[in-house]
């Protein structure tokens, strides 16, 4: 009597009086009842002509004495009394939230729910208005993909993640439920896709990220683009903040290129660019621009030649990763909050944009350091091999940074009081010009206080893409060597 789909939600029914909402032609309370499964059944629809059905369907079946029809909108007409179990079938699942949002007797009730369309909104309701998901299971039928889900109230709001919106409780490990979210998880990358190539690079990467991650739950794999890499680090760095006069973004070429691989760098040089070819990879993503000033020759000695020849897409952040929530000034923030003991910043030191966004900031310590203890740290926190510093006049209670070579903004970290300025690159008359104010003024080296964003971008890429291969580039070193 009952194809895949409905034979799927009378699994799920497990008391003795079942409330069928929606019941068409009353299938499944027959078999219901029929299979002893439950003792009595009640069949409600909103319309007299599936009623009409449903009561000769009973009536052929003997089963009228153990059965009624009842015209309802929803659960509106329903009596709670001796209720077990609820199937809600075949409908929307955002009718479905909205006929169990007006019943004020669930606690207790078994729900067996079976949306046609919108169940990651049907999840979300759910889990968001004190339902638990007990278990679900996805049947095919015909052409047709289904998932039938077992919810019952335990009054436990929670919010529910984009990814559990879409996989719910359904077993991974079971074939129709991989079909499921395989055929789910392409609708939506695809989805992504085409707002990667409107530009609208937000919305693709938060759809790129949940398609990813459903395919990652059945061992699946995502075909990018480099477009997708893009709107990926759109997500992490926006490029709407991008400083004047720099060069972020994809700079050498083809954005719907299939990827293969993706490496990361401080800098593409020739050697990076070799290092890819040579694993397979066909995307680096790097924070310098591979492209800054004017080319012109264009020949192999120039990294984003040799890219394009080995049709190597390069895609480079320069300042939006410096200033983006999370970046490398915030990363610079991190690694010393521990070992200076620092505040909460007190001051952007170059604001850039309206919002006050901008380079580097200035905290307090906890207490105060000498500028030769200050070095120690700094070095063992960086990495360097040596730090530069200037013996500033006053004991250090409030630090300034900013990455890379930020030399220039030392004025600007004076005037919010700070009594060291940590950054790269710093000459000669910088030096001079902290030793005159009495400040510590510390080289830490423009690659020491960048190359930390690999790091970052690796564990961003591998928590928002998983199926993506992505690796930190073994030729991004530090391009001096010293003689200490």
């Amino acid at each position: 009597m009952l194809g895949k789909r409905l034979a799927a939600c009378a699994g799920f029914v497990s008391g003795e009086k079942v409330c069928d909402v929606g019941t068409d032609h009353g299938y499944l309370a027959a078999e219901l009842l029929l299979s002893g499964k439950c003792r009595f059944a009640v069949a409600a629809d909103i319309n007299e002509k599936p009623l009409a059905s449903a009561r000769a369907t009973l009536e052929k079946h003997g089963l009228t004495d153990r059965a009624k029809t009842v015209l309802s909108d929803g659960l509106e007409n329903i009596s709670p009394d001796g209720i077990t179990d609820i199937v809600i079938a075949g409908m929307g699942g955002e009718l479905i939230a909205s006929i169990l949002s007006k019943c004020g007797w669930l606690k207790g009730v078994n729900l067996v729910l079976q949306p046609m369309t919108q169940a990651p909104y049907l999840r979300k309701w759910l889990g968001e208005n004190g339902f638990d998901l007990k278990a679900e299971q996805a049947v095919s039928e015909g052409k047709h993909l289904y998932t039938v889900i077992n919810a019952a109230y335990s009054e436990k709001k929670r919010t529910v993640s984009e990814l559990e919106s879409q996989t719910g409780a359904l077993d991974t490990k079971d074939s129709e439920a991989a079909a499921y979210i395989s055929a789910n998880a392409l609708k939506i990358i695809k989805a992504g896709q085409a707002l990667c190539r409107s530009g609208r690079l937000a919305e693709a990467a938060e759809k790129l990220s949940v398609g990813d991650k459903m395919l990652n739950t059945i061992g699946g794999k995502t075909m990018f683009t480099a477009g997708d890499i893009l709107a990926e680090m759109d997500k992490i760095a926006p490029l709407k903040n991008i400083h004047k006069g720099d060069n972020s973004g994809l700079l050498v070429g083809d954005p719907h290129t299939e990827v293969t691989k993706v490496l990361t760098a401080l800098d593409i040089t020739c050697d990076v660019v070799r290092e890819a070819a040579e694993k397979g990879a066909n995307v680096i993503v790097a924070h310098h621009p591979v492209i800054y000033n004017p080319l012109y020759t264009l020949d192999d000695s120039n990294p984003a030649c040799l890219a394009l020849k080995k049709g190597i897409v390069c895609i480079c952040f320069h300042s939006p990763l410096d200033m983006a929530d999370g970046g490398i000034n915030d990363i610079i923030y991190d690694m010393l909050k521990e070992p200076f003991g620092l505040s909460k910043p007190e001051g952007v030191i170059e604001p850039v944009h309206s919002d006050g966004r901008g380079y580097g900031m200035v905290c307090s310590a906890s207490k105060s350091f000498s500028p030769k203890e200050t070095a120690d740290m700094l070095r063992k926190i960086f990495g360097c091999t040596v730090v530069r510093y200037t013996e500033g006049s006053r004991t250090i209670k409030k630090i300034g940074f900013c990455s890379g070579g930020a030399g220039s903004d030392l004025p600007a970290a004076m005037r919010l009081g700070a009594d060291a300025y940590i950054t790269g690159d710093v000459k000669h008359d910088q030096l001079i010009t902290a030793l005159n104010n009495g400040v510590s003024l510390f080289d830490c080296g423009h690659y020491h206080t960048e190359v930390i964003a690999m790091a970052y971008l690796k564990k961003r890429f591998n928590e928002d893409l998983p199926t993506l291969d992505f690796e930190i580039a073994e030729s991004c070193t530090d391009p001096a060597h010293y003689s200490v």
